[in-house]
C-alpha cells in the first residue's frame, strides 16, 4: 500500500479515537488515530510483509496492523516476527490481537512459555494469553508455566487471571486447588476470583466454590 498513513486517517472518526484513548491509557493518545477495527482488517489485507520490518510504527493502528499481518504467517515465521515485536509493545490491545492461524495446527506451548519468561510485561502477557488460546491442549503444563510467571504488573496479572478463569473450563478442580491453597500471587487471586463470577461459561458448581472463598 503506497500511502498507509492517509488510507488511515481517512478510515479514522474523533468517536473512535475517544473510545480508544479511554481503552488503552498506557498508549500516548497523539499516537492514537481512531480507526475501528473492521476498517483495520480491511486494511491490513492490501498490506505488503515487508511492513514487519519496519519498526518502530509511529501510531497505535500500524501496530495492530503489525499483529494481523503476523496472524497470517507460518508458524516458524510468527514466531520470528513476535519475537522481533516484543521490544514494541507497550498496550494490551496490541498484544491481544496477535493470535497465528498457524498455531492451531501444531504444538507451540515450549514457545508460549518462553514468552512466559520475557523481562518485558507485554511480552509476558503475550505468552499467557497465547496460552490462554491453546489451554485445552496441555491444561496443567500450561497451568504451572502461568503461575510461574512473574507477576505485578497490571496487565500481566489480568492476562494470569483470565488465563485461569478460562482454564476452569478444562481443569476446574486445578484451579480451584489454586485458589483453595492460595498459591496465586495475592493480586491475581483476586483478579482470578472475580474473572470465573463473571463468566457466562464457568459452570454454576464452580462459581459457588469460588464465592466461598471470598
Amino acid at each position: 500500500m503506497k500511502d498507509l498513513n492517509a488510507a488511515l486517517r481517512a478510515s479514522a472518526t474523533a468517536k473512535h479515537k475517544a473510545f480508544s484513548e479511554k481503552l488503552i491509557p498506557t498508549v500516548a493518545p497523539e499516537t492514537i488515530l481512531g480507526v475501528p477495527m473492521p476498517a483495520l482488517r480491511k486494511l491490513a489485507k492490501g498490506i505488503d510483509r515487508s511492513f514487519l520490518a519496519d519498526l518502530p510504527h509511529v501510531t497505535y493502528e500500524e501496530n495492530i496492523l503489525h499483529s494481523l499481518l503476523i496472524n497470517g504467517l507460518p508458524a516458524e515465521e510468527a514466531l520470528r516476527a513476535m519475537d522481533a515485536f516484543v521490544p514494541y509493545l507497550d498496550n494490551w490491545a496490541v498484544v491481544d490481537a496477535i493470535d497465528p492461524r498457524a498455531f492451531y495446527k501444531g504444538d507451540y506451548i515450549e514457545d508460549y512459555i518462553r514468552l512466559m519468561k520475557s523481562p518485558a510485561p507485554y511480552g509476558r502477557r503475550l505468552g499467557i494469553v497465547l496460552a490462554l488460546r491453546h489451554v485445552k491442549e496441555d491444561p496443567e503444563r500450561l497451568m504451572n508455566a502461568v503461575e510461574a510467571a512473574e507477576s505485578g504488573h497490571y496487565y500481566v496479572d489480568m492476562a494470569m487471571a483470565w488465563f485461569f478463569a478460562e482454564a476452569a473450563l478444562y481443569e476446574a478442580e486445578a484451579v480451584l486447588r489454586r485458589l483453595e491453597e492460595g498459591t496465586l500471587p495475592a493480586s491475581v487471586h483476586k483478579k482470578t476470583i472475580r474473572k470465573i463470577k463473571e463468566s457466562r461459561r464457568v459452570p454454576p458448581a464452580v462459581k459457588a466454590r469460588v464465592r466461598a472463598l471470598q
